[in-house]
């Protein structure tokens, strides 16, 4: 992610399971910090989009995470590697990089 010849991608998605996270009392942030700090870093802001719920259609459920798996969706869609520490995540037919290495795996 520090490499500036990568595009780093942030969905819409991981936005609003933050902000529903906050709302339950789950989490404490201040989502105007992180809004600010993502541009800041000029990271791409990725909306979720028919394609993505497309391919989400046809995902199979290996865990029971909604944000996930549209997220999974959108890296599948965007031929974009996923971050993730989440063990069900190659589980999926897509690229994960690992948030505890930074390795990058495939299915």
């Amino acid at each position: 992610m520090a490499d500036p010849a990568h595009d780093v991608l942030v969905s819409a998605a991981s936005l609003w399971e933050i902000v529903v996270k906050m709302r339950a009392g789950k989490l404490k942030a201040d989502i105007r910090e992180i809004l600010r700090a993502i541009d800041d870093a000029g990271f791409i802001w990725l909306a979720i989009s028919p394609p993505h719920l497309t391919t989400l259609a046809g995902l199979p459920s290996h865990h029971r995470d909604p944000f996930d798996h549209l997220l999974i969706a959108q890296a599948i869609t965007e031929d974009a590697p996923f971050v993730s520490a989440d063990q069900n995540t190659p589980k999926y037919p897509v690229k994960v990089i690992s948030c505890s290495d930074q390795t990058e795996s495939r299915p």
